[in-house]
């Protein structure tokens, strides 16, 4: 685990800015054209040019390009003085094999936005770990390309980005789990129960997480983020084995016993998928279980990661959770 390094904000990003999309795991050239189309738009109403990276539609094995292609895109990007932010394409499995690869010292010196989610957990946790680069856990550039239902997205994306105010991460009006990414005109909505309190409290700390299964894959390794008085925040992406509250369970205790594990200051839950079958008693008993969150807030439903849609949250930037009685807050204070 990489000692905790002073965090460093990177420039906001405004109108005429430039985003290079790069792949770091699954190639670009799988999103849709009528996907990319929809992408660029969204940056365009945003005020942004786009750029791909040399390399990002290099599709070899696991659909990906070689380690040091990814690498090479992913440098470049940040070395490019005419980049203001670099977004990933989409997730996948394979980013880790990056992390031993990268020239930290290139990103450091060139600090700029670096946003995904998904596997991309392993990077905006590693860069941060290695670097103190404050980066951010949101929407691929392929989110983007999401037809309807995404303004809760973009706004939060703007929020985050754009500036430096405090906010407040707030319930979406709805969400959604369907795979809109293969047919955009067969959607469902549902109503959003908003966010729920799960343990009571009220806790300010350095966020770091994003995805569960990805975030332990770090657990043992010098790229893994500090623990100590962070503010955590984990989802579920209900794929496969991930479909069951027992794997979230094991998964968090593996987090939790890492060193610092104990001194979190408190847990922010994303949206679990329907088919993860996790209900709210069943987490309420998962969290119950674990000493280390003993009197610590923990709220859950909160919209980011793998439901749709979602709030853009930096790691190693400053938040806020008030769980008190049935009224939950996650406030963003410095990102």
């Amino acid at each position: 685990m990489a000692a905790l390094k002073p965090s460093i904000f990177p420039r906001r990003l405004q109108a005429g800015g430039h985003v290079r999309v790069v792949a770091p795991s699954r190639s670009l050239a799988i999103i849709a054209p009528e996907v990319r189309e929809i992408a660029d738009a969204r940056l365009a109403d945003l005020g942004l040019t786009r750029s791909y990276g040399r390399r990002a539609e290099f599709n070899e094995a696991l659909s990906s390009a070689n380690p040091r292609d990814r690498v090479l895109d992913l440098e470049e990007a940040f070395e490019d003085t005419s980049v203001d932010a670099i977004f990933t394409s989409i997730g996948g499995f394979n980013s880790i094999e990056l992390l031993s690869l990268i020239d930290y010292a290139k990103i450091a010196a060139n600090p700029k936005i670096f946003c995904g989610y998904s596997d991309i957990t392993v990077m905006v946790n590693a860069i941060h770990a290695r670097t103190g680069l404050v980066t951010y856990y949101g929407p691929h550039y392929s989110s983007l390309g999401m037809r309807d239902g995404n303004e809760f997205t973009l706004a939060n994306l703007q929020s985050c980005l754009f500036s430096e105010a405090p906010f407040a991460v707030r319930a979406a009006p709805q969400w959604s789990e369907d795979h809109w990414f293969l047919d955009q005109d067969a959607r469902t909505f549902k109503p959003n129960p908003g966010i729920v309190v799960i343990q009571p409290g009220e806790a300010e700390g350095r966020l770091v997480g994003g995805n569960i299964n990805a975030f332990r894959l770090l657990n043992g390794t010098p790229y893994a983020p500090p623990l100590e008085e962070a503010l955590l925040f984990l989802e579920n992406d209900g794929l496969d084995g991930d479909k069951t509250p027992v794997e979230f369970n094991r998964r968090l205790e593996t987090i939790l016993l890492q060193p610092g594990g104990e001194t979190v200051k408190g847990l922010v839950v994303g949206r679990f998928k329907t088919e993860s079958k996790m209900s709210l008693e069943q987490l309420a008993a998962i969290i119950a279980s674990k000493e280390e969150l003993a009197g610590k807030p923990v709220i859950a439903g909160v919209d980011f990661g793998h439901t749709m849609p979602m709030a853009t949250l930096p790691i190693g930037g400053l938040g806020r959770v008030v769980a008190d009685g049935a009224d939950a807050r996650f406030e963003l204070i410095r990102y």
